[in-house]
């Protein structure tokens, strides 16, 4: 009996480590220069254990530590712009943050997300 309480033990300490090994989703960003912070919120697929009103969403925090507005745009392949739900083009106040849904289905072997931030002062093709 005393063997099978050990083994509980050791499994139960080994288990918090072996969620640990879980790599962060990739948020590939271009920042422009701007003192922007993007962070993945939400968790993409149904996992066992996971709740939450972002269950199942794909989600990003966009911190803006500028002292203007910034657009951010979602990288969406054109052919998908049409069948998503969430608009890829959004804005940031001064010194604020806001949470977007990102557009598009999640596929496992693509980045979480893409995005591309600028000033709104900036004409989009600089």
């Amino acid at each position: 009996m005393s063997k099978q309480l050990f083994l509980a033990c050791g499994l139960a300490l080994c288990a918090p480590l072996a969620f640990a090994q879980t790599p962060p989703p990739e948020v590939v960003t271009h920042l422009n220069g701007l003192d922007v912070e993007i962070s993945p919120m939400g968790v993409p697929a149904k996992s066992e254990g996971v709740e939450g009103e972002l269950l199942g969403v794909r989600a990003v925090k966009v911190m803006n530590r500028t002292g203007g507005q910034i657009t951010c745009e979602f990288h969406v392949p054109n052919d998908a712009r049409s069948d998503t739900s969430a608009s890829p083009v959004f804005t940031v106040a001064p010194n604020t943050q806001r949470t977007e849904r990102v557009p598009g289905n999640y596929s496992p072997d693509e980045p979480y997300a893409e995005i591309t931030c600028r000033s709104s002062d900036q004409n989009p093709a600089q």
